[in-house]
């Protein structure tokens, strides 16, 4: 009775779970869903990185491994950003230029700067070394701008600031 029992549930679970899938939007291959995934990871880099700056720069508390999650969390947001970006008519009603399709090697080139940069800026913060985090934040926070830049309609472009060049580091 018990593995009757249990088989049935893991039965019903699966199908449930195929049912639900079947229903899921897909953000790699349709137009709403990937501005939608596209849009959301790009807040979630750019308030992360915000986050760790003003923690690195002592405007904010550090708050035990609070710095190190929100750099694990922005090089891994970097590195699964791409998989939303170029899925067909999801830029129509974007700040994106409208060439953006014909510089898809460009943009994955600066995309990939983005990763290096926030790959380096993980390492330097999980061996808190506080000098290469500073450098790091400011490396990655250029990355951020120049794809901005390049890559958005003008006066649309979201620049975000650099620390100071005297900010103190924390930790």
């Amino acid at each position: 009775m018990r593995n009757t029992v249990i088989s049935l549930t893991l039965a019903a679970t699966a199908f449930c779970g195929s049912a639900v899938a079947n229903k899921m939007p897909d953000p790699y291959t349709e137009a709403e869903p990937a501005i939608q995934a596209r849009q959301g990871a790009h807040q979630l880099m750019g308030a992360t990185l915000m986050d760790a700056g003003a923690i690195a720069t002592g405007q904010k508390p550090w708050n035990g491994f609070t710095i190190l999650n929100r750099i694990d969390a922005l090089a891994q947001i970097t590195q699964m950003y791409n998989d939303f970006f170029f899925v067909e008519g999801s830029f129509e009603n974007s700040n994106t230029v409208d060439d953006l399709l014909e510089r898809k090697t460009e943009f994955q080139s600066q995309s990939k700067d983005l990763q290096n940069a926030a790959y380096g800026l993980r390492v330097a913060v999980r061996n808190h070394d506080p000098e290469s985090s500073m450098k790091g934040f400011v490396t990655t926070i250029q990355a951020c701008n120049a794809c901005h830049q390049s890559f958005m309609k003008p006066g649309t472009e979201v620049i975000l600031p650099l620390p100071a060049s005297d900010a103190p580091a924390a930790h």
